[in-house]
């Protein structure tokens, strides 16, 4: 794992920012590039970063964004990397000379894994900076990773080595975090499967800034740092809980919950009260409480607990080395050089691709057409038994990126594999047989632009091209809060509308790959619980009906509509609480039911099943008891019941089995 990219975040830094660089320039295994993104420094920072690419032009380059975000600067660093390795190395912090050597080698055997060293604090003492233990909680004899780090146990970012495959499977930075935020991206790394490695050997250099010039990690007792830490603690335990693991970390997230409550007693009341009933949930049962306690006090006493302090003599050494190394490497440096530029914003484009290569010209001639030029091209074959990759080599366009799955694993995986590929800001998905209109893209990031963070996921009107060559228009309706509204039916027609910020995955996450069908309805859901929906009401897309160009009509309709019902049954078990909780789970269930009583389905059974389901939820309901009425009696009696219910108007317009 030699071609390491180191990535520096600055703000207001120049009084370290040169011996940061320096422990750099300095390793046994050199890094191959190292990047430097100033976040509106109004000190010297930029100043010494063009100094010091000036006089390592090959190996450092340094970009100027306005972010006041070091998560979004790093997630800059790392889409414009090029290293198979990525490192986040703070403005202030320094690394032993064999650090990056040390971790390269725990890396070699794990594609996509994650590696950390030892780690010391560095202190300032008089004129002197002294190294001291690593100074968060012990991790407890056989307790693993994740569970330490929920308690208080941690490894600084400057001590992490990434695979750049274990990175992306993360989705990367999440630029919504306040604070906690290299805490959030491990533990989602560690909660998602990630292999965790610890490094014997290596240092890294964790620097406690002097009174006045507090970090971010200084403030979590703020209200402002509370909410931001109540923010990833939710969603890991939200991540836990996914994963079906949440029941082995209980006791952790349990003592995690109690902390903040505990900083929140004196800032806010309701904080307080919020976080000590999730500390409820999550306790342990009373003998359970009772072993746990007793396993800590037993660990506290016994030997080998993690993180020993080292001996003064140690201590000295390592300053002295750092001393020297700063001296010797901090001469006079040459004139600066310039800022680089990249262009903001970025949209990832995903094209999955299976089967169709002949419908692929269609669709890209749409993309590379569009008026907004600023993107990437990923297509995601999912092991085509045609030849998509030689339709894409004909356009010679560098913005296409072929990627080929390793086997067949459905649109669902296509799609993350283009996530995790992605490094636009935006992320807009087109199916390999729709096609855009030349502004669609332009018009989209243009409202993103407009709108505040808090807008997650922008569509916009399709127009469908029917089997009989006529054409009908789908405008949208549903924006701002539509989660309710997706918990009963998809309000969006076609994935090809959308378009997505693409850091809300760290949030949401990815397609969930073991849905047959509607993912994309699924996936849009669990946005939408999070973030506002906005819509640009014009038809900007132009979908394909499947039908008109399937080789057999019948028997292809006929497989889809039975994955859509079996996905269908999925999502209700996997979404029944929230539906439950909101009063619309007989909504859906009856929807449901009505597809099943379709004619050319006529499924009468699991329709009459569905929709007595239905009926037990809200038994005074309109809809469920006409959907009932129809699973059980004649159509000429259904329509009697629908007059009653609805009056004659209405009646005329309602239809079974839609």
């Amino acid at each position: 794992m030699s071609a390491i990219s180191i990535i520096i975040p600055t703000h207001n830094a120049e009084e370290y920012l040169a011996e940061t660089v320096n422990s750099l320039l300095n390793q046994s295994l050199p890094p191959l590039e190292i990047i430097i993104i100033d976040d509106n420094s109004n000190d010297g920072s930029l100043a010494i970063a063009c100094q010091l690419s000036g006089e390592y032009p090959a190996l450092i380059s340094v970009y100027s964004r306005k972010f006041k975000s070091a998560p979004k600067s790093r997630n800059l660093g790392a889409a414009i990397s090029t290293g198979e390795a990525l490192m986040f190395v703070d403005a202030d912090d320094v690394l032993g000379p064999n650090t990056l050597e040390a971790l390269s080698e725990a890396l070699n055997t794990k594609q996509a894994g994650v590696a950390a060293c030892p780690w010391l604090r560095l202190e300032k003492v008089g004129e002197n900076w002294l190294a001291r233990p690593a100074s968060c909680a012990q991790r407890r004899p056989g307790q693993d990773a994740l569970s330490a780090w929920l308690t208080g146990w941690y490894y600084p970012t400057s001590s992490i080595l990434w695979t750049r495959e274990a990175f992306n499977k993360t989705g990367g930075w999440d630029e919504e975090a306040t604070i906690n935020q290299d805490g959030d991206l491990m533990m989602r790394a560690i909660a998602q499967g990630i292999p965790f490695i610890e490094a014997s050997k290596g240092v890294a250099y964790y620097r406690k800034l002097p009174s006045g010039q507090e970090s971010v990690s200084g403030k979590g007792k703020t209200l402002k740092g509370l909410k931001g830490r109540i923010h990833v603690l939710d969603k890991i335990a939200r991540i836990l809980k996914e994963q079906d693991i949440q029941k082995n970390y209980k006791d952790s997230l349990s003592r995690a919950y109690r902390g903040i409550a505990e900083d929140a007693k004196m800032v806010d009341k309701n904080i307080y009260r919020d976080t000590k009933l999730k500390q409820k949930k999550y306790q342990p049962i009373f003998l359970a409480s009772i072993f746990v306690k007793g396993t800590r006090w037993l660990s506290r006493y016994s030997t080998g607990i993690r993180g020993s302090k080292p001996t003064p003599e140690e201590f000295q050494e390592k300053v002295d080395w750092l001393n020297d190394m700063v001296i010797k490497e901090s001469a006079s440096l040459p004139a600066m050089s310039k800022v680089k530029d990249v262009k903001l914003p970025m949209v990832s484009v995903i094209i999955p691709v299976y089967n169709r290569a002949h419908l692929l010209h269609r669709s890209l001639d749409s993309v590379v057409s569009q008026t907004f030029k600023n993107i990437e091209i990923l297509i995601i074959d999912d092991c085509s038994r045609d030849d998509p990759y030689s339709v894409t080599k004909e356009y010679n366009d560098s913005r296409i990126k072929y990627i080929r799955q390793k086997e067949n694993q459905g649109v669902a995986a296509a799609r993350n594999r283009g996530l995790r590929e992605a490094k636009g800001e935006f992320v807009a998905f087109l199916d390999d047989d729709d096609e855009w209109f030349p502004e669609k893209l332009s018009r989209q990031v243009e409202l993103f632009l407009q709108s505040p963070p808090e807008v997650g996921l922008v569509y916009t009107g399709v127009e469908t091209v029917m089997d009989e060559g006529h054409s009908e228009v789908q405008l949208p309706t549903e924006r701002g809060d539509v989660y309710r509204k997706l918990l009963i039916k998809n309000c969006i027609h076609g994935g090809s509308s959308t378009m997505m910020r693409r850091n809300i995955i760290t949030n949401v996450g990815f397609f969930d790959e073991n849905l047959v069908a509607i993912e994309d309805y699924e996936y849009w859901l669990r946005i939408s619980r999070y973030y506002y929906f906005d819509f640009i009401e014009e038809p900007l897309v132009r979908y394909h009906d499947i039908r008109a160009i399937s080789t057999n009509t019948d028997v292809r309709r006929s497989r889809n509509f039975q994955a859509n019902l079996d996905a269908r049954d999925q999502f209700y078990v996997k979404h029944q609480a929230q539906m439950k909780k909101e009063g619309v789970a007989h909504l859906f269930l009856v929807q449901s039911a009505n597809r099943h009583m379709a004619p050319h389905w006529n499924d009468m059974k699991s329709a009459r099943r569905l929709a007595l389901k239905a009926f037990f939820y809200a038994p005074t309901s309109k809809s469920t008891i006409v959907a009932l009425a129809a699973t059980l009696f004649s159509l000429k009696f259904v329509n009697k019941v629908k007059t009653v219910i609805y009056g004659n108007s209405r009646a005329k317009k309602e239809s079974i089995g839609t």
